[in-house]
C-alpha cells in the first residue's frame, strides 16, 4: 500500500517521456509560412516558458530540502526531473523549430527575453529565487513557498500560458504537430505537480494571512504574460486557483 505522497511518485514514474522522441521535422517546414502576427504571438510564449522553466527546474531543491517527510521528498525530486525536462523541450523548439542563435540554452533565453514582460521575468527571477532561497536558509514556510509555486506559480502563471499556447497552436494558419504534443505532455506533468502542491497546501493548517496572499500573488500573478493570454485566460485561470483552494479545504473570509 502507498502511505503519504508515495502515489505521486508513482504516477510521474508512469508519465515519463523524452522531449528526443518528438519528431519536429514538420514543424521545421512550417515555422517560416507562419504569419508575421502567428510568429510573434508564439515566440512570445516561448520566450515566457524559456524564462520560466529554467527558473522553475533550478529552485525545487530547497523545497526537497526542508522537506520532513521522505515521501514527500522523493515526489520533489520527481518533479525536479520533470521540470528539468520541460526546460529541455523548450529549449529545443527555440534552437531546432525558431533557430534561435545561441550556444546554449541560456543564451537562446537571452535572445528572446525582449519577447515577455518585465513583470514575468521578476517573478520567475527575483520573487520565485527570493522564496527558495529563504526556505532553505530557515528551513521553515514550505507551505507559503509551495502556495507560490504550485498554486499560484504553475497553477495559475503557467497553466495559463500552457493552455494560450495550445490555443494559439490550435489557430495557426500550418499546424506545429511536434510542438503541439510536447505542450500537451508539459500540461499533462503539470496537472499532477498542483494536485501534489494541493495536497500539501490541504494537510497544513493555512491561516488567513496564508489564504489571503495566495489569492493576491494569483490575481497579480495571472496578468504576468500581458498581451500574449486574453483577459478571458486570465480569469478563468483566477476561477481555477479558487476553486484548486477550496478544494484543499481552504476557506475564504
Amino acid at each position: 500500500m502507498i502511505t503519504g505522497y508515495g502515489h505521486f511518485a508513482q504516477l510521474a514514474d508512469s508519465l515519463q517521456w523524452d522531449e528526443a522522441d518528438i519528431d519536429f521535422s514538420a514543424d521545421r517546414e512550417a515555422w517560416p509560412q507562419l504569419t508575421v502576427a502567428e510568429n510573434e504571438n508564439i515566440l512570445g510564449l516561448l520566450a515566457g516558458f524559456l524564462v520560466a522553466e529554467n527558473a522553475v527546474s533550478t529552485q525545487l531543491g530547497a523545497y526537497q530540502l526542508v522537506a520532513s517527510d521522505p515521501s514527500m521528498k522523493k515526489v520533489f525530486q520527481a518533479q525536479i526531473r520533470d521540470e528539468v525536462r520541460h526546460a529541455r523541450f523548450f529549449d529545443l523548439v527555440a534552437a531546432e523549430v525558431v533557430g534561435v542563435p545561441g550556444d546554449d540554452r541560456d543564451a537562446r533565453r537571452d535572445a528572446l527575453r525582449a519577447y515577455v514582460d518585465a513583470e514575468l521575468v521578476d517573478l520567475f527571477e527575483e520573487r520565485l529565487p527570493a522564496t527558495a532561497q529563504r526556505l532553505a536558509d530557515t528551513g521553515e514556510g514550505l507551505t507559503a513557498a509551495v502556495g507560490l509555486y504550485h498554486m499560484v506559480i504553475e497553477g495559475v502563471v503557467l497553466v495559463a500560458g500552457q493552455h494560450a499556447m495550445l490555443d494559439a497552436l490550435e489557430c495557426l494558419s500550418v499546424p506545429l504537430p511536434g510542438v503541439r504534443r510536447g505542450m500537451e505532455l508539459v500540461l499533462r506533468d503539470e496537472r499532477w505537480h498542483i494536485g501534489f502542491g494541493s495536497r500539501i497546501v490541504q494537510a497544513a493548517d493555512v491561516g488567513v494571512d496564508e489564504v489571503e496572499s495566495m489569492l493576491e500573488q494569483g490575481e497579480t500573478a495571472a496578468k504576468v504574460w500581458g498581451n500574449l493570454i486574453t483577459t478571458e485566460a486570465i480569469e478563468t485561470a483566477m476561477r481555477q486557483h479558487r476553486r484548486r483552494l477550496k478544494a484543499a479545504g481552504i476557506k475564504f473570509w
